[in-house]
């Protein structure tokens, strides 16, 4: 289903593989486990770093090239688009992620000392299940019954999208939906994203409707000199009105090192430099921040909710 080169590179790259689907452990699980250390999303959201999945149920697709994505993409290695596999059904999908994580999460099970056996149970029962390791995931056709399967579960869910498939995105209904937008108009997309003029229109009408979503978080990956200007940006994060917006640096990372270099990421002072002009002239305020994942969370004063997630279904 993958083509061979992106699939080798995937493997060499310590990503768990069924057809289309993806696992991957995140670096703050084993960050986690060593050194008692929590990600972003358990500082602001209250999700247990240990107990989260990285997962994608559409691993090598998408409609964009972001020149920030640390993922290989497919025109990294000259090749041109390939077709859609035959997706799987959700329950199927659901049990294949849960399975690809246990078999990673069983391979921490010889330091048992280090973690302890009481956090090492509680990572082989995940309760939160992020979509959003590589490809789009929102290009799985039954993405809104997946999610439904984890909720049924009694796990939390996260998904991340691009923002293109406007009625996908009026469909589904995870714990938080975030939505990636890393350019302000047509022509920066076209330059940060590789994508469409018809691509930026599905994105601008994905905003119109974010209003209606329960919990929504717009996402910024931010560049040095290229998107850093956060201003151009107040329009749209209005015309969305989602709950959050997360502020992040562009990390120098896997196969975007072959796109961007180390000077291209921004400082944690100058993102939070960023969240104060724009909680200055914007409905968002600055709420929070994590230096070490180089972010800033802001939330909206006019849709004021609790980022701490009430984990009950």
């Amino acid at each position: 289903m993958i083509p061979e080169q992106i699939h080798n590179i995937l493997r060499k790259q310590h990503y768990q593989l069924k057809e289309h689907s993806g696992v991957k452990l995140c670096g703050w699980v084993r960050k986690s486990f060593l050194e008692g250390k929590e990600c972003y999303k358990s500082k602001f959201y209250g999700i247990n770093t240990h107990r989260c999945v990285q997962s994608t149920p559409s691993v090598a697709w998408c409609q964009q090239s972001c020149i920030f994505c640390w993922r290989v993409l497919p025109k990294d290695l000259g090749l041109d688009s390939f077709e859609s596999p035959e997706w799987k059904e959700p329950e199927v999908v659901a049990e294949d992620i849960l399975s690809m994580h246990k078999t990673i999460i069983t391979g921490y099970k010889g330091i048992l000392d280090r973690i302890g056996e009481e956090k090492y149970l509680e990572a082989t029962k995940p309760k939160h299940v992020a979509l959003s390791l590589s490809g789009e995931p929102t290009m799985y056709p039954y993405i809104d019954e997946l999610i439904e399967v984890f909720h049924k579960k009694g796990m939390s869910t996260f998904l991340v999208s691009n923002g293109i498939l406007t009625d996908v995105i009026e469909k589904v209904n995870p714990t938080q939906l975030y939505i990636s937008l890393d350019a302000y108009d047509l022509e920066s997309y076209k330059k940060i994203c590789g994508g469409t003029k018809d691509n930026w229109e599905s994105i601008l009408n994905t905003l119109d409707i974010l209003d209606s979503k329960k919990r929504t978080c717009i996402r910024t990956t931010v560049i040095r000199n290229i998107n850093d200007n956060i201003l151009k940006f107040k329009e749209l994060f209005e015309r969305a009105n989602s709950n959050f917006i997360e502020l992040k640096s562009y990390m120098n990372v896997g196969y975007s090192r072959k796109r961007l270099n180390l000077d291209d990421m921004v400082k944690q002072d100058e993102l939070l430099e960023m969240g104060k002009i724009l909680g200055e002239n914007s409905i968002f305020e600055i709420e929070d921040d994590s230096p070490e994942s180089r972010v800033v969370l802001l939330t909206n004063k006019n849709r004021k909710i609790n980022p701490k997630i009430d984990f009950g279904f």
